[in-house]
């Protein structure tokens, strides 16, 4: 099923997909067509696919969505978060002044300092799950998953979202905290687009976000 236009999926499974509202939205793809991947466009998403997770076919794609599902950007955000809280302030500081030559080091202590503490207890785990939920609708596009097998994930990954963020709102906070630990650039202006879009989709009248309930039904009864 090519183009999984919004008609032939259900409002379950179109809120589930709506995890990746943001990289859709900045990859020119719209709710209004259930964020379906024209045909042309095979080759541009599959190098999309291999420049930004490094997927080139179904075997890295489960291996991809596999990492993402039991550790992500979270496990490395978790680590260094645990690792400095045993830290004194002082011993922090001391810390940050070694890392001071090796900037990819500091810059992602930094961040996580940043937001440690300031998150939902799930942490950065949206961006993980995010990216899931665009990868299972990517890979359905770029010929490596199948259709029922891309809507299940999406909808497993919907149902852990619920139970680690209580809104949208709260999830769109973690999602950009967790996309700037993993690019790994503190500053705003790196992530102005990406602010802008969550912008958008939090107060559009018309997007996924105010549209469908975050506490909306996913099990199988929910149709």
């Amino acid at each position: 099923m090519e183009t999984l236009r919004v008609q032939e999926i259900s409002e379950r499974e179109l809120r589930a997909f709506a995890l990746g509202a943001v990289l859709f939205r900045m990859n020119g793809l719209l709710e209004e067509t259930g964020f379906s991947w024209p045909a042309a466009r095979r080759d541009e998403l599959r190098r999309l696919l291999e420049h930004t997770w490094a997927v080139t076919d179904e075997e890295s794609l489960e291996r991809h969505l596999n990492w993402l599902w039991e550790e992500g950007a979270q496990a490395s955000f978790r680590k260094t978060e645990a690792f400095l809280n045993t830290l004194s302030f002082r011993d922090q500081q001391n810390y940050f002044d070694r890392l001071g030559s090796d900037i990819a080091l500091f810059n992602h202590a930094r961040l996580v300092q940043m937001y440690s503490g300031k998150l939902p207890p799930a942490g950065i785990a949206a961006w993980d799950l995010g990216q899931y939920v665009f990868i299972c609708r990517t890979g359905l596009s770029a010929g490596w998953l199948e259709a029922e097998r891309a809507k299940q994930l999406a909808l497993d990954a919907a149902l852990r979202a619920q139970e680690l963020y209580g809104s949208w709102t709260e999830y769109a906070v973690a999602y950009l905290a967790g996309r700037q630990v993993w690019t790994n650039q503190p500053s705003a202006e790196a992530a102005k687009a990406q602010i802008d879009c969550v912008s958008r989709l939090l107060t559009e009248p018309r997007s996924l976000w105010r549209r469908l309930d975050w506490d909306m039904p996913l099990d199988e009864t929910a149709d």
